[in-house]
């Protein structure tokens, strides 16, 4: 196996790893806010910060960001909102 592709493997998952914690705290923190309007805003940036760690995925494996895999990005808000309804 070359170098280069252990070295995007490796930064891939230390870069999704870091992204899907931080959106799985926000969606969490949903569930925990009292404020009015803090529960959606938490939901959504959660959804953006897990779609941009699979646009950022796909990038470092040098293809397109768009693709159908970007879905799996809006897993920890989603799963967020079934605990904050």
């Amino acid at each position: 196996m070359k170098v280069e592709r252990v070295q995007k493997t490796v930064m891939s998952a230390l870069m999704a790893t870091t992204a899907v914690i931080f959106a799985t705290g926000l969606a969490l923190l949903a569930g925990h806010s009292d404020r009015a309007g803090a529960k959606p805003g938490l939901l959504i940036i959660a959804g953006v910060v897990g779609v941009a760690a699979v646009a950022a995925t796909r990038v470092i494996h040098d293809k397109s960001p768009l693709s159908v895999w970007l879905v799996l990005g809006v897993v920890p808000a989603a799963v967020g909102w079934l605990f904050v309804r």
